[in-house]
């Protein structure tokens, strides 16, 4: 409206602005003397794909709804949850607004152009000692976060897609984002938390390879500040308490090769379960 102190698009003058098309569509938007982040969650996927893939989520996987507008509502909620725990996530900008687009379909984020870890720490250019010294900073945050989701019994501490490639360092501090969809039982936060810990573990040993893999898992068993959480990997992997989710693991392991590559989970857990065991 005019006179008012928000800042209004239409869709037909989006497309300039695309940053990065994902499932969902960001846009680099001007915004006051900088720039934003304009996040819309009606995507590249259909109508079928998200009811699918939402009913899988909620049945299976125990996770939740795919659909737009939850995805927008799960990923607000857990950006103000993270941040009064104290972590460092992007800034959501309200003052912002499509005219043409529903209101739940859309949110306006901070824009940090930091670099993601994942190209930190892969990167040839950083002596490896300055890399693991990264990775050390991480792992602190990374276990205050378990910690909070154990004592709470609150799973959207637990990032539901753990991944280098959601973290980056900007401005000095780790920033951390995707938080689209999060696991749902307050009953099975462990379970998330020792998943959560084989997925960055497994991104890790795909970014840094094999040449340094050995090093970066011994830091990790060395700074990570609780073994117990640790150790627990191997139960998750093999020894769930859960017997069909067992049985299912084993098949996973018996008839898919990537299972059995060197950075897949299991490898992951069997690497933790030597270095806790023998360093």
């Amino acid at each position: 409206m005019p006179g008012d102190d928000l800042i209004h698009f239409r869709k037909a003058e989006l497309p300039p602005y695309l940053l990065l098309k994902n499932g969902n569509f960001l846009y680099k938007v001007p915004y006051r003397d900088g720039h934003a982040v304009l996040k819309v969650y009606l995507g590249s996927r259909n109508w079928f794909q998200h009811v699918s893939k939402t009913l899988g989520n909620v049945l299976l996987a125990n996770q939740t709804s795919f659909m737009p507008a939850a995805r927008r509502r799960t990923e607000l909620g857990c950006i103000q949850l993270w941040k009064d725990a104290g972590f460092r996530v992007f800034d959501v900008h309200d003052d912002v607004v499509v005219d043409d687009l529903a209101a739940d379909l859309y949110a306006t984020y901070e824009y940090c152009p930091g670099r993601l870890y994942v190209n930190l720490l892969n990167d040839p250019g950083i002596p490896v000692e300055e890399r693991l010294e990264l990775w050390r900073r991480f792992l602190p945050e990374w276990h205050r976060r378990h910690q909070l989701a154990l004592e709470r019994r609150e799973p959207r501490f637990v990032h539901e897609n753990g991944d280098l490639k959601h973290i980056m360092l900007y401005n000095d501090e780790l920033v951390f984002f995707d938080f689209e969809m999060v696991f749902r039982s307050p009953q099975r936060v462990r379970e998330f938390v020792g998943r959560e810990i084989l997925s960055f573990l497994k991104s890790l040993g795909k970014t840094v390879g094999a040449e340094h893999w050995d090093r970066f898992m011994a830091e990790t068993v060395r700074h990570y500040p609780d073994a117990s959480l640790l150790e627990y990997t191997h139960e998750f992997a093999f020894r769930n308490k859960n017997l069909a989710l067992r049985a299912a693991r084993w098949m996973d392991r018996k008839v898919k090769p990537r299972a059995r590559k060197p950075f897949a989970k299991y490898s992951v857990a069997l690497k933790l379960q030597e270095l806790l065991h023998t360093g």
